[in-house]
This record gives structure tokens, C-alpha cells and sequence, in this order.
């Protein structure tokens, strides 16, 4: 069986962790606004995210806030 990875996006370990860590920084504004997310991985430990709504952010904002501040 199959998983339907329709709306996810594949993150590797690496981009996993600065993403869990940015939702660790913002957990109360997302928490207000409702936002959730959802993971799942594979075997070859590539983590697959898709946010529950992306009416306030996309995944694709969170991303380049995430690269903007490690610069």
C-alpha cells in the first residue's frame, strides 16, 4: 500500500530540524491562528510536511524565513 503524498513537501533530516525549530519559535502565533501541521517519513528518513491550512502562511514563507534568518 501506498501513501498518498499529494501536498506534501519532501524535507531532508537537515531541513526537518530548522523547520521543527521555526515551529518551536512561532508555536503561539500558530496556535492562535489555528495552524497545524502534518509529518510523515520514510525508511530512507526523508520527511514529508504539509501544513493543514496555508490561508495565513504556506510552507513555501516559512522556508524563506528559514533561509533569510540563517543568513
Amino acid at each position: 500500500m501506498e501513501l498518498d503524498m499529494s501536498g506534501f513537501t519532501r524535507m531532508s533530516t537537515d531541513d526537518y530540524r530548522k523547520f521543527y525549530n521555526w515551529i518551536t519559535e512561532h508555536g503561539q502565533e500558530l496556535y492562535e491562528n489555528k495552524l497545524a501541521y502534518e509529518t510523515r517519513w520514510t525508511k530512507g528518513k526523508d520527511f514529508w510536511v504539509k501544513l493543514t491550512d496555508e490561508s495565513i502562511y504556506t510552507l513555501d514563507d516559512i522556508m524563506l524565513d528559514i533561509a533569510d534568518s540563517i543568513v
